[in-house]
Formats: C-alpha cells, structure tokens, sequence
C-alpha cells in the first residue's frame, strides 16, 4: 500500500496536478483581496480556497503515510509542511474575531511560495542564494563599511548645503543607498555639482564602488553559486531521490549499482559510496 501511494505522488502528474492548484490558489489569494471582485464572488472564493486547503493537508498526510520518518530528511518536504501548517492558523476559531484575524489571513499569501517547492529550476535558484548568504554577507559589511565612510565625508560637505540630505547619519544613509538604486540620481547629484563642481569626484566614486562594483560583486557571488550547483546535480539528485525512496526502491538502486560495480563500471569504493547515499546512511 506505501509503496503504491508513493508512486502516485511521485508520479509526474501528481506533481503537475499540485502545481496547478498552487497557481490557481495563487490567483485565488489575488482575487481575494479585489473589493469589487469579492464583493460578488466572496463565496466562491472562499470556498475555492477551503478546497485548496483541503488539496494541500491531504497530499501531505499521503506523503507522510509513504515516508514516514524519510518525509523529514527532505527540506523541502519541511519547507510545504511549515508553509501550510502556517496558512493554516487563519482557519483557526481560536483567533476569529481578533484583530489579529487580519494580520494572520495574510500568511495565506505564503501559499504562493510552495512553487518554489514544486519547481526544480525555482529550488535551484533558492538553493543558489542559500549557497552564496556568507559571500553575499560579507560583501554587505563591506558595503556597510563604504556607507559608513561616505555618510561621514558627506556630513561634512554637504550639511550646511542640503541639511534633509546629509543633515545626520540616518539621511546620510538613505539618500547613499538612493544613489546605489541609480534611480534619479542627477537629481541628487547636479543640485551640489552646480555649486561645487569637485564635489563630483565624491559622488562618482561612490557610484562606480557601491554601484557598479559590489552589486555586481552580489550578483557574480549569486551566479557562481548557480554554476555550483549545476556541477554538483547528479550527487544532488541521488541524495534527493535517496530521501524520498521506499525500501523496496532503495534495494533495487543499489542492486543496479552492484550489477554496475560488477561489470567494472564502478569501482569498489564508488560503489560504497553512493550505496550510502542511496541508503541515506
């Protein structure tokens, strides 16, 4: 019986079928919080999303009763376990009637993230970030440290010139974080030029470091981390795959690598190791 229900949701159209009704749960989330739609479809709508919630408990009681303990070595198994048991708590009557009620019918909205889930190349791009966070913190003290330099200098300058703009360290920081985002920066930039044509040696040099140099830096961090993983996919997918296996599946694989192992296309020790990747030991 497990082993026939982990093949159904292991089956790829039992993957796409979950797939679809995130979306449409996504679109129904959307449509919800319309003031003109829900005031003629609010019904509907709420009942729409009473059997998305139902789709959602019931896959993951069939892959708890397939896996059983196996359920809780795959993140992203977790991942939808956490994302649902949390939708969940609207529903609850403990809080109806609570001003809090509104707050927590917009954890609803972290449905949508379950893609992530259901979409290898969205894990992929998750998993990348995830890799890249030391490299990506570093380069954000690095980037701390360039506005804190900067905010000094430009107190200095500039404080008696545009006291909303360089007037403290809090305005320092926010109008140099502005001036990172590229985004309407000759308007804050040529008001000081004008009156003071070096001052473009300050703002230029921000520009190119913090702009052009450590976002890109984040960018490069990010993009290497995506190349990592593409490297490392077919450990990655055994390791995966080794997670959500019953026994039976399990014990086939490693047969099929000893009959690899016989014939000389694995050596001895590869055909350990990856019998206990296989096996999750």
């Amino acid at each position: 019986m497990r082993n026939k229900v982990a093949q159904v949701i292991q089956s790829q159209a039992f993957e796409r079928f979950i797939i679809v009704v995130i979306l449409l749960n996504s679109i129904d989330l959307g449509l919800a919080v319309q003031p003109a739609v829900t005031a003629q479809f609010g019904f509907a709508i709420e009942i729409a999303n009473n059997v998305f919630t139902v789709i959602y408990v019931v896959e993951l009681i069939l892959k708890l009763f397939a896996w059983r303990s196996s359920f809780f070595k795959n993140r992203w198994n977790i991942f939808d376990l956490c994302i649902v048991a949390v939708s969940l708590i609207p529903a609850s009557s403990f809080f109806a009637g609570a001003r809090i009620l509104r707050i927590l019918k917009a954890l609803l909205a972290l449905r949508a993230l379950r893609l992530v889930s259901g979409i290898k190349p969205l894990r992929k791009v998750v998993q990348a970030v995830t890799l890249s966070l030391p490299g990506i913190g570093w380069t954000g003290i690095l980037m701390l440290l360039l506005y804190y330099v900067y905010a000094i200098v430009g107190i200095h300058l500039f404080r008696d010139i545009s006291p909303e703009l360089f007037g403290s360290f809090p305005q320092s920081f926010v109008t140099l974080f502005s001036l990172t985002t590229l985004e309407g920066w000759q308007d804050t930039v040529f008001p000081f030029t004008e009156q003071e044509p070096l001052t473009w040696l300050y703002f230029l040099t921000f520009l190119i470091i913090a702009s052009f140099i450590l976002l890109n830096l984040i960018v490069g961090i990010v993009v290497d981390s995506i190349n990592e993983l593409v490297r490392q996919d077919p450990n990655q997918a055994i390791n995966e795959q080794s997670q959500i296996m019953t026994l039976d599946e399990q014990i086939e694989v490693v047969k099929k690598l000893k009959e690899l192992c016989d014939v000389g296309a694995l050596t001895e020790e590869e055909f350990i190791v990856k019998k206990k990747e296989v096996l999750g030991l």
